[in-house]
């Protein structure tokens, strides 16, 4: 990493290669990054614009970021999360349908897309959202990541753990 990278790096609170963790949000979202994972929690109704935004961003910022989602449908249906990009991990039978597993790829726009729409609707029937995706993330990918969410209203920096702290 360049030295100026580097200050640039410590000035917005990181002290780099010691980072524990970096949450940032609003009074909705709390988006908590590490260097192996990014979780995502919504405690109230939030639009799909900005929950789409979020997963488009961060597909921006790591295209090699994934989520895995395990769904319970008939088989045939299968197929049609492979159509929506989504990658078959697994899957098992269990009372009359099958258990299945899937990797969601941020590096498909189609999937990013039918997660959010999936997540949405779990939003709006729940109301609270936890989502956990996984990247290979660093210092340098987390200060992206916070300078392209902040232009959401109200988006800011809640908490900078380092090793130190």
């Amino acid at each position: 990493m360049q030295s100026a990278e580097r200050v640039k790096i410590k000035l917005s609170g990181i002290d780099p290669q010691t980072l524990t963790s970096f949450a940032m949000g609003n009074s909705d979202i709390d988006l908590i990054c590490t260097y192996g994972k990014i979780t995502l929690q919504c405690r109230y109704e939030i639009s799909d614009y900005t929950l789409g935004l979020i997963l488009k961003t961060i597909s921006g910022v790591d295209n090699a970021a994934t989520h895995e989602t395990e769904i319970l449908c008939d088989f045939d249906d299968i197929q049609n999360y492979q159509r929506m990009g989504y990658t078959l991990v697994s899957y098992s039978r269990h009372d009359g349908k099958y258990r299945v597993t899937f990797n969601v790829p941020f590096s498909s726009a189609k999937a990013v897309y039918s997660l959010t729409v999936a997540f949405f609707e779990e939003l709006q029937k729940e109301k609270t959202l936890k989502k956990d995706f996984y990247w290979s993330g660093k210092d340098h990918n987390i200060i992206q990541l916070f300078n392209e969410l902040k232009k959401i209203d109200g988006w800011e920096i809640k908490e900078i753990k380092n090793k130190d702290n």
